[in-house]
């Protein structure tokens, strides 16, 4: 028996990927074994096929489940070279959501540090006065808060004015997955940021915007970036 039948309640898949994501955490199954089959965890949950699958969708959604045409679901591996992570205590859910969690920003360093770039090639000095605005909104936010509040939407603004529509489409999916993760599994790294640290991360960034340093630009971006990547690592 997998795990006891679950109350019908609404939005019973999210009580699914809970049970799922306890199962996980209390069975014997490594990262890369194969799970039990479909019909194992209906008859165990009480639940429909189609409930099931909204469920291991959310945890493939999350980097947890991996799954292959015609062979199954597997619990994904966290590469070898990411050995710190892979050997934290925090159960198996919470490292490789760690770690999915950190593809996400090296994406972002990848896709923002490109899109700084691009900046510099098309923005004019209305584009810079507007990004130097939404820098004077965000410190005082963070001056209010004492948090690193709305920082996000200044990151957004960069790309917008990229010129790169698809770029911008991109990362808004980046975005999106990033701040539910901070928000719901990851609220300590959210919490971690210091306010003044980024305001003078970005500040830096936008002398280089105003100097049309693209280097300059590129590299403060990643170096900004680098930053949450390493608190990531070094979560306990």
């Amino acid at each position: 028996m997998i795990q006891k039948p679950l109350k019908k309640r609404s939005l019973l898949y999210e009580q699914v990927q809970q049970a799922l994501t306890q199962y996980i955490d209390e069975s014997q199954l490594k990262p890369g074994d194969k799970f039990p089959s479909e019909r194992e965890f209906v008859d165990s949950f009480g639940v429909s096929r189609n409930v099931l699958r909204e469920a291991f969708h959310i945890l493939e959604s999350r980097g947890i489940v991996v799954s292959h045409q015609g062979k199954g679901r597997f619990l994904r591996r966290i590469p070898s070279r990411e050995t710190d992570l892979a050997g934290k205590n925090d159960g198996v859910t919470k490292n490789l959501e760690r770690y999915f969690l950190l593809e996400a920003y090296e994406v972002r360093k990848l896709l923002e540090c490109y899109g700084i770039g691009l900046v510099i090639d098309v923005a004019d000095e209305q584009d810079l006065i507007e990004i130097e605005e939404a820098y004077d909104k965000m410190a005082k936010q963070f001056e209010l808060h004492q948090k690193t509040v709305g920082e996000l939407e200044l990151h957004r603004l960069y790309v917008e004015k990229s010129g790169n529509f698809f770029l911008q489409q991109i990362l808004e999916v980046v975005f999106s997955s990033i701040l539910d993760f901070m928000h719901h599994n990851f609220l300590d790294i959210y919490q971690m940021h210091y306010p003044e640290q980024s305001l003078q991360s970005h500040r830096r960034i936008i002398a280089a915007l105003k100097s049309r340093d693209k280097k300059l630009a590129e590299t403060e971006m990643m170096e900004h970036l680098q930053m949450t990547i390493d608190m990531i690592k070094k979560m306990k």
